[in-house]
This record gives structure tokens, C-alpha cells and sequence, in this order.
């Protein structure tokens, strides 16, 4: 068998050709394939890869200190205990105590955190600290009050930390009623316009199981701190006494107990605390 020589030459051209792109299509698979590393690729994250560029899904977390703060106003005034402000009705009013149960704070899988009281004269605006993975929380649910299989506790029995420890809760536990305060608002009013002239008390104490409220805040950012991440909510004592749903008339609308006969007005209170309380 012979082979012409212009034959031959054709079909090394064409092997040759071959091998070239064949080479080719290997060097940019290999290109392609080396320049997307895979990773974690937020710089927060402690397995932070500086080296990928594209999201795994493998980024973890430190557990750092989570902190709310409870940014407590009158309107557009700053707030303070024994300070004076005036009412829609032209009342001038100061509130001497302000207390409440938030508890089950969780992302409605993991648990933020299972129980606080909030303190205004001893904490002014901290809420709570914890540790855990900011990231998880951008919802959270919870409770004002506290729920039925825990209001009935001996709060003797809690730990020495918990604020449902009678030692820490003190006055927000009933003596006469087997469960807890969940909300306490006190002061006192001048309802005659004479000035520093008090007339009159009102005292706000929200309890009983019927009385708790859950509540959702969603889409909530996390600021960074130096040692961690803070959430800042808000409750406006104003809205609280006056709002677009109703309004608490403090000259004949001033003491509940969630007893028998003040129920419409402890309702009332929970509702337009409810209100007045944002994240």
C-alpha cells in the first residue's frame, strides 16, 4: 500500500489541530475551575476564607455578646423617673416606677432568652445580655407577661440569678395571688393645672394569665459593638397614654389590679402598652 506524501501531510495538520484544541479546552476547564474557590465569604464569620469567592453556605458564627436596650421616651422628650411632662389633656404627670416581663424571646426555634425584667430605676435602658449567634435573630417572638405554666411557679424555686427569683422579682410577685406582675406603671398627676399640685396617684398592675401577650418584631438589625452585636427597641410613654386606638384618661382612669371590676382598664393598659412598645 502506498502513501502519497500530500495525504500524509493533510492528516498530520489535522491531527495536529486536534491536539491543539484539545489542549486548549483542557487549559480553560482548568482555568475556570481554579479561579472558583468555594468558601465562606463573610468577613464576620470565624471560618472567614479570603481566598473564595463563592458562598458554600459554610460560614459559622462566634457566640458573642447579644445585648437589647430599651430606649425609653416620652414623645419626642427623654425619659426619666420623677420627671415632669404634660398630657394631651394638659395633665402634668411623673412616673415613679416602670416595670415589665418580656420572656421565651426565641427566633421560634432557638431561645434567646428565657426571662427578664426590665427595671427602669435600677437598669434605665438595659434590657438583657447574652451570648449567642446574632444572625439567627433577625425575628424574634416573645411575651409580655409570662406564660401560664410559669406564673404559677414558686418563685422561690427559681435560680439565684433568674429575674423570677423572689429576690429579684420582689414587689412584681403577688403576695396576694398565686403569680406574677407583668406589667407595673406608677406616678401620680396633676389633673387642676395648679402646677407641682399632685391631686392624685395612678397605678398600673397588669397580671393574671389571660393577660399575657405574645408579640413578633421581624426584619430587626443588629448593630455591631466592639464585643458583640445590639438590638435597640423603643416604648414611648406617651403613645401609651394617648394613641390612634384609645387613650387613658389618667384624671378617671387611674388604678387596676386586674381585680374584679377593673378589668376593662387593665385591658386597656396591656393594649396601649402593646402599642407603645417597637423594635
Amino acid at each position: 500500500m502506498t502513501i502519497k506524501i500530500g495525504n500524509y501531510e493533510n492528516f498530520s495538520l489535522i491531527l495536529l489541530t486536534m491536539i491543539r484544541l484539545i489542549s486548549i479546552l483542557f487549559v480553560c476547564s482548568f482555568l475556570i475551575f481554579s479561579c472558583k474557590k468555594e468558601g465562606c465569604t463573610d468577613p464576620q464569620a470565624e471560618n472567614y476564607n479570603v481566598n473564595a469567592n463563592t458562598d458554600d453556605g459554610s460560614c459559622n458564627y462566634p457566640l458573642n455578646e447579644l445585648q437589647i436596650k430599651m430606649n425609653t421616651s416620652y414623645g419626642n422628650q427623654s425619659f426619666y423617673l420623677d420627671s415632669s411632662y404634660v398630657t394631651d389633656e394638659g395633665y402634668t404627670v411623673k412616673f415613679t416606677d416602670l416595670k415589665f416581663y418580656l420572656s421565651d424571646l426565641t427566633n421560634e426555634q432557638d431561645t434567646l432568652y428565657k426571662a427578664s425584667l426590665y427595671d427602669y430605676r435600677n437598669n434605665q435602658n438595659h434590657l438583657f445580655s447574652t451570648s449567642g449567634d446574632y444572625s439567627k435573630f433577625e425575628t424574634i417572638t416573645g411575651k409580655v407577661g409570662l406564660d401560664s405554666s410559669v406564673n404559677h411557679d414558686d418563685p422561690s424555686l427559681f435560680p439565684d440569678d433568674s429575674p423570677l427569683n423572689i429576690s429579684n422579682a420582689g414587689l412584681m410577685h403577688w403576695g396576694w395571688n398565686t403569680g406574677y406582675i407583668f406589667i407595673s406603671i406608677e406616678g401620680k398627676v396633676d389633673t387642676l393645672s395648679a402646677g407641682d399640685n399632685f391631686d392624685h396617684n395612678f397605678s398600673f398592675h397588669i397580671g393574671k394569665d389571660e393577660f399575657m401577650e405574645n408579640f413578633t418584631f421581624n426584619n430587626l438589625n443588629w448593630t455591631p459593638t466592639s464585643n458583640g452585636h445590639l438590638l435597640e427597641w423603643s416604648l414611648d410613654l406617651e403613645k401609651f397614654l394617648k394613641n390612634n386606638e384609645s387613650s387613658i384618661d389618667l384624671k378617671i382612669e387611674f388604678l387596676t389590679h386586674t381585680g374584679s371590676g377593673q378589668l376593662e382598664l387593665a385591658e386597656k393598659v396591656k393594649n396601649n402598652f402593646m402599642i407603645s412598645l417597637t423594635p
